[in-house]
């Protein structure tokens, strides 16, 4: 019929069109081709493009990731003009060091005698004792005997107004096994022209000043010649549970015999010393040699 014969003619017709213009029938639904991938030159190793990448974890990361990454790192430089700087590195050990001193017998056989805390204290690997009589230490790195050495040089520093083994264990404390609120100090004078004296410091009331001038004093002294007005303050350091003594006097003051720091001072801290039950201190001297001073009590009091 004409409708059978014109509808052959058409499929005839739009056939030829196909064939012309190169088109193939359609059998179907497929995927697209993936896109061709961007050419940034010839492939380098994938290890040796990785500097932002430590060792350890690139042999973790499988042949693909290694790639992607690879190919994200070209694209970075490629648009910047600039290298990918390396972001993450793993931090290498240290090699351990070790350093010898010289020091008195009595600061040697003090923190000898508190090995154990003086390694807690101090982070040292290892305190030992040399056959010259040096102290051996060894420390898991440069900055870990930098800060051991700071530790030691402090206590050093206190223990040339006396040392042994009790105090350097005091000393080695960061703070007190339980905490000490208030301190009870009490003065024993050691000469019939001086009376005993006590006082408390606490948080609250962190100093005691003594002195002959009752108006800036908590101990008032009486007026004796070579005592100064303000002569010495004692202060309590309620974190390490412990009180210290700074000169303050014209004529000077001792301390177990020997002079207390006077100004000027290399560190801010040299000023002041650890004092301890037993220690003595000496205000002045008479004419006559007599020493006129007191026997340092200390009393903790946990309440």
């Amino acid at each position: 019929s004409y409708s059978s014969e014109s509808s052959g003619g058409a499929a005839k017709r739009r056939q030829k069109r196909r064939a012309d213009a190169g088109l193939k029938p359609a059998s179907g639904f497929s995927l697209a081709p993936p896109p061709a991938e961007p050419s940034f030159g010839p492939a380098p190793n994938p290890l040796a493009v990785l500097p932002s990448v430590p060792a350890p974890v690139q042999s973790l990361l499988g042949a693909d990731v290694t790639s992607e990454l690879v190919r994200m790192r070209q694209a970075v430089e490629a648009a910047t003009g600039k290298p990918v700087e390396p972001r993450l590195r793993l931090d290498q050990r240290e090699e351990e060091q070790e350093t010898k001193l010289k020091m008195t017998e009595e600061l040697r056989e003090g923190l000898l005698e508190n090995e154990k805390q003086l390694l807690v204290r101090t982070g040292l690997l290892s305190a030992t004792l040399a056959d010259d009589g040096q102290v051996v230490l060894r420390a898991p790195s440069k900055q870990a005997l930098k800060d051991a050495m700071s530790v030691l040089a402090r206590i050093a520093h206190h223990c040339q107004w006396g040392c042994n083994p009790t105090k350097v264990g005091l000393l080695l404390r960061e703070k007190p096994d339980q905490p000490v609120h208030t301190v009870l100090v009490r003065l024993a004078a050691t000469s019939s022209r001086m009376q005993t004296q006590e006082g408390r410091v606490n948080q609250r009331q962190e100093k005691l000043r003594v002195g002959t001038d009752p108006a800036q004093c908590q101990i008032a002294l009486e007026p004796i010649a070579g005592i100064s007005r303000k002569h010495l303050t004692i202060t309590f350091e309620y974190d390490k549970g412990g009180c210290y003594v700074q000169d303050m006097s014209t004529n000077g003051t001792r301390l177990n015999g020997k002079r207390l720091p006077r100004p000027p001072y290399k560190h801010p801290m040299d000023a002041r010393v650890r004092i301890f039950h037993g220690d003595e201190l000496v205000l002045a001297i008479t004419p006559e040699g007599e020493e006129l001073g007191f026997v340092v009590n200390l009393f903790e009091l946990s309440g």
